[in-house]
């Protein structure tokens, strides 16, 4: 996460000091202080990131145990071990670094129970009922903070203004809106409370563009069979033709007045059944439902609508693969504009080329990012979800570079693709050590990609495939390898991970993103993104067909540890990417 603003290690340890008094007055062990909006966003701005405020950690998910004495303590997974370490200040935060075999929330939980946490404290609105649930059986007792009261005791900074949410075109997404919920609800007593910004923006096939890197827009949704009822803020922007949409309906009010409009619909529509999910929805949202639905006639969806969401239709899929095709060349350029200007003896920087990169999307029509681009150069490439690109980190043909990017182009589906590169071309000798990890983690990408398996297979199969080459020459890595890819570039509903019991699908987009990283000297990912077909021999087999096709590095590539079998599929790929003009064996 790029940062929009800083605060000082000074201002972090005045704000740590403001919440430690506002917990003796409410008598609070320990405070519990999430990533998360209201909406329970991966991608929030920091200006609305609590978590930013007392620990200046930039990274997209943490989560925070503040105790009454001690230091803050900041729980963050294998992507950010190594970025967490860098960015916050060591006097006031223990950087908690959880394994592969737990979970940040987890581990956080096991330690409000460790530390005999009495009273703990939490925000409502931006801690998950889910999480929330953990909490209870931890502390011996949760205390709910209101959402304007840490606000009165931190100065937290204004968002922008919104852009105004605007309505896709059938060709551009496919069904409209009530052809897929007539497909999900039995009749018209049911309905499903959202407030999964990415699944109000694929059930309304709508876009607004209102936080970074996302292509979806703030709002809470209540979904029937015959409307779906949108609820904004008074300052939302809304296009007319949107509101004239069928089965749409805007409702503009201030989020303290959303009771009320719940129960008046609930009224007119005797709803009988209403589904929420426990892990989108804050606890403060739960218990309005409560209030107005009773538990009687509330429903746990795990997963809410990802279920339809997840299996994407022949439209979505065309649309992708038009999105990804820009994609692919504004990599590619990028990737050419480095070697060329290291050629011709220019002097560029890891800054100049997170920049350079938004420009190659721009000129292939992107509407936004898909996320904040990763260009680690040297070391910074082990740095797995590196953020802040530096002005002062020259590029040099002796470099391996990571570039992890992706945008939004017409139809608000995300794009996501890894590539790491040597700075020099295929006549230039890389380190060796850049040679043998940039194989093995190819060897692992090919093995998972051509990878041929049953209808249900579990994610937690297909990452071991991804993992066995590098495993034997003694090599891992901290992070899932592969995630769904949507509106979001970040979609549950599928996952391939070393712990993801989620059933592989067809119609299911996922990336496939194994990698290997060297803290202080540099770091491979290779990443594509897939789609689950049914394969065209096998009756009940599965197979990955790619989106992406952007050549691999050639000076990196050491042909003598590929077997057969990975020389064809490489050779197949790279003729392919040739036919497009994105092999990375055409530069000079």
């Amino acid at each position: 996460m790029k940062k929009s603003f800083d605060l000082s290690n000074q201002t972090i340890k005045s704000n740590i000091q403001k919440l430690k008094k506002m917990m003796v007055e409410k008598n609070l062990d320990a405070m519990y202080i999430s990533s998360f909006d209201p909406f329970l966003n991966e991608y929030v701005p920091l200006q609305d990131n609590h978590r930013f405020y007392f620990t200046a950690f930039t990274g997209s998910m943490a989560e925070v145990l503040v105790l009454a004495s001690g230091k803050v303590r900041l729980y963050v997974d294998g992507r950010y071990h190594e970025q967490a370490d860098l960015e916050v200040d060591h006097d006031e935060i223990e950087v908690v670094k959880c394994g592969p075999g737990g979970s940040i929330t987890g581990d956080l939980a096991k330690d409000v129970s460790k530390f005999n946490v009495k009273r703990l404290g939490y925000e409502s609105d931006r801690t998950s009922l889910g999480f929330l649930k953990k909490l209870i059986q931890a502390a011996q007792e949760t205390v709910a903070v209101s959402a304007g009261e840490l606000a009165k005791t931190i100065e937290f900074q204004k968002l922008e203004a919104l852009k105004e949410i605007q309505f896709i075109p059938r060709e551009f997404r496919g069904r409209d809106t009530l052809e897929k919920t007539r497909s999900i609800f039995k009749d018209e007593t049911e309905a499903m409370y959202l407030t999964a910004l990415d699944s109000i923006a694929w059930i309304t096939n709508c876009r607004g563009y209102h936080l970074p890197f996302l292509s979806s827009f703030y709002a809470r949704a209540l979904v029937t069979k015959e409307k779906v009822f949108i609820f904004v803020t008074p300052e939302t922007p809304v296009s007319e033709k949107i509101k004239k949409e069928y089965g749409l309906e805007f409702i503009s009010l201030p989020w303290t007045d959303l009771p009320k409009e719940l129960d008046k619909i609930q009224n007119t529509l005797h709803l009988k059944n209403v589904w929420f999910d426990p892990a989108m929805s804050n606890a403060a949202d739960f218990g309005m439902l409560v209030k107005i639905f009773g538990t009687e006639r509330l429903t746990e969806k795990v997963g809410g609508l990802y279920d339809w969401q997840s299996i994407k239709e022949s439209v979505e899929i065309q649309q992708m693969q038009a999105s990804f095709n820009r994609s692919d060349k504004a990599i590619f350029n990028t990737i050419k504009w480095v070697k060329d200007s290291l050629n011709a003896g220019k002097r560029i920087t890891e800054l100049d080329l997170y920049h350079e990169t938004t420009k190659k999307y721009q000129e292939q029509g992107a509407k936004e990012q898909s996320f904040n681009t990763i260009s680690g150069v040297g070391p910074n490439g082990s740095i797995i979800h590196y953020g802040s690109p530096s002005d002062e980190v020259i590029i040099t043909k002796n470099d391996l570079i990571l570039l992890d990017s992706g945008g939004y182009f017409e139809g608000g589906f995300a794009t996501d693709c890894t590539r790491a590169f040597f700075g020099g071309n295929a006549s230039d000798k890389p380190n060796p050590k850049y040679v043998e990890i940039y194989t093995l983690v190819l060897q692992g990408l090919l093995a998972c990609a051509n990878a041929v398996f049953p209808e249900g297979t579990k994610g937690i199969v297909l990452d071991g495939l991804a993992r066995n080459p590098m495993r034997k020459k003694g090599y891992d890595y901290a992070h899932g390898t592969g995630h769904g890819v949507g509106i979001h570039v970040h979609e549950p509903g599928v996952r391939i991970s070393s712990i993801s019991t989620v059933p592989m699908k067809a119609g299911q987009v996922v990336s496939i993103e194994p990698g290997i990283y060297i803290p202080g000297f540099g770091g491979v990912r290779l990443e594509n993104i897939y789609r689950v077909e049914k394969h065209p021999v096998h009756a009940g087999m599965l197979h990955f067909v790619g989106f992406i096709f952007i050549g691999f590095d050639p000076a990196l590539v050491d042909m003598n540890l590929l077997n057969s079998d990975e020389k064809i599929i490489l050779e197949e790929y790279e003729a392919e990417c040739l036919r497009r003009g994105t092999s990375l064996r055409s530069l000079k």
